[in-house]
């Protein structure tokens, strides 16, 4: 008779690191982690404060939890510290290399800044990057150190619709977003047997989204807005989407795959 807990123990004492990881789509992913009897999680994003409060929410939102919750921060917007942060993040993370990761999941962004073609050089295109293409980059030759070796480990990077879709004045982030796909079929050949995906979402409700708008109720009439564009008929949430990461991690079948997770919004 097969054991009653196959497929809900297979994140069962992992170690798991989250960039991104305080708020929005990566702190839902957090929590289902947790839930998924995790050993250690670890969240990082850039503030220091977000970290500590999101560390401690997390905790009080599962006291009886065994898993360890810690969180550490990383700033991805300051290029000339960009791999030294990284490195550092990853020593924090790994206990200084005496404990191993088994899956590392990216969601950390930073606000659009479109520009008319027009109006870009060099140092924008650059900047729009760093947290979108170049951290990730950087997030995997570090990551190769410090993970469990084998299938059962993944690392899951983040891009968005404007990859399929681009918006007007899109041009270098819809650049960025696009060439992650390439960057994570590159990677899992380069990683192998360790796994990498990519998980492509729509626009989910999140702060992110939030500080487009002034008002409370301007962000209701914007966020049934950008619903009504989709075949669900309403924009995602963080704890459905985060589904997405959580298959990332628990299929050992996939690689070098795309998950895409957007309401339909492709189809209208």
């Amino acid at each position: 008779m097969p054991p009653l807990n196959k497929h809900i123990s297979k994140l069962a004492g992992a170690n798991v690191l989250i960039i991104g990881g305080t708020a929005g789509v990566g702190y839902a992913v957090a929590e289902a982690v947790v839930e998924y009897g995790a050993a250690s999680v670890i969240l990082s994003s850039s503030n220091l404060d977000r970290v500590s409060t999101s560390t401690l929410r997390l905790r009080e939102s599962y006291p009886s939890t065994a898993c360890q919750i810690t969180g550490f921060a990383c700033d991805l917007k300051q290029e000339s510290l960009l791999e030294s942060n990284i490195e550092g993040l990853f020593n924090a993370a790994t206990l200084e290399g005496t404990r191993q990761l088994n899956h590392v999941i990216f969601t950390a962004g930073d606000h659009p800044n479109p520009k008319p073609l027009s109006e870009i050089d060099f140092n924008f295109i650059k900047e729009t990057g760093l947290v979108r293409f170049f951290a990730p980059l950087l997030i995997a030759k570090h990551a190769m150190k410090h993970m469990a070796p084998g299938p059962a480990s993944s690392i899951s990077f983040t891009s968005g619709i404007s990859a399929y879709r681009p918006y007007p004045n899109w041009n270098a982030l819809g650049a960025y977003t696009g060439s992650l796909e390439g960057m994570v079929r590159s990677l899992a050949v380069e990683m192998k047997p360790v796994r990498v995906n990519l998980v492509c979402l729509g626009p989910v409700d999140t702060d992110l989204i939030a500080r487009w708008y002034s008002t409370p109720e301007e962000r209701k009439r914007g966020i049934d807005a950008i619903g009504s564009t989709s075949v669900t008929g309403a924009i995602g949430q963080a704890e459905d989407v985060a589904e997405a990461y959580v298959y990332c991690m628990k299929d050992y079948n996939l690689t070098a795959s795309v998950i895409n997770s957007n309401g339909g919004m492709l189809m209208v």
